[in-house]
């Protein structure tokens, strides 16, 4: 293994870890907006004084998971396994840009629809609402696009890299290539409704947990890469 690519590993995978644990984090204590309800979502967010610092922190997130996902692409080398990881990678790249709009919206954006909202004369509330509203409406289209792209057919085509590298347990890629399958379902299913409801919110946690904690498992497994000594493994030309 050449210094290069022990650095490769050493920095992706530290990325993986700090921005899997940043992401994890702050989508846990992210406040719950109600459903069907839009005078309710505009309180909580001009009611959360974190609400900010909690997106900028899934930001900084997304874009360390983008530096984990190269270092494994870097990980895997020829053959059907190292094509697939360069889809993803290139999936993961278009992915990350729908979310960084995606979080800067709702993180920045929102938050001073909503202050407006809640300070606005009863005659100007309708109307301020209504742009809340309409925020809330292109975020959620956002949404469903990133789970589709990033959280689906990104870490579906990584999963399958994994498991057909022969460079890391053919476990961890099968169970990601699940989690892809339903952050897709999650979003065709929002794109189609127009709306949240209980199935998507379920569909939307279980998939970017296990994709979370995935990545957290991966950083962990380049960070003990870049400690060893000899050669990195490559993928069979079949991917066996």
């Amino acid at each position: 293994m050449s210094d290069t690519e022990r650095w490769v590993y050493r920095m992706g995978g530290a990325a993986a870890v700090v921005g899997a644990v940043l992401g994890m984090v702050g989508n846990l204590i992210h406040p719950v907006t109600p459903m069907d309800d839009p005078e309710g979502v505009a309180r909580v967010i001009a009611e959360s004084g974190t609400w900010v610092p909690i997106h900028l922190a899934i930001v900084i997130g997304i874009a360390l998971i983008l530096g984990g996902l190269i270092a494994i692409h870097d990980s895997i080398r020829g053959g059907v396994a190292g094509v697939l990881a360069r889809f993803g990678l290139f999936a993961a790249v278009a992915g990350i840009t729908v979310g960084l709009i995606l979080v800067t919206l709702d993180g920045v954006a929102a938050p001073q629809l909503a202050e407006e909202w809640a300070a606005a004369p009863p005659d100007q509330r309708a109307v301020a609402l209504s742009l809340v509203t309409a925020n809330e409406t292109i975020n959620f289209a956002l949404a469903s696009l990133f789970n589709i792209l990033f959280a689906g057919v990104t870490f579906i085509l990584f999963g399958l890299a994994v498991a057909f590298s022969g460079a890391y347990p053919r476990w961890l890629g099968w169970i990601v290539v699940a989690a892809g399958i339903g952050s897709i379902a999650a979003g065709s299913v929002q794109a189609f409704t127009g709306e949240p409801s209980d199935t998507t919110r379920i569909l939307t946690i279980i998939g970017p947990t296990v994709i979370t904690l995935w990545v957290l498992g991966m950083g962990i497994l380049l960070l003990r890469r870049a400690r060893t000594t000899g050669p990195s493994p490559s993928s069979a030309p079949g991917g066996g």
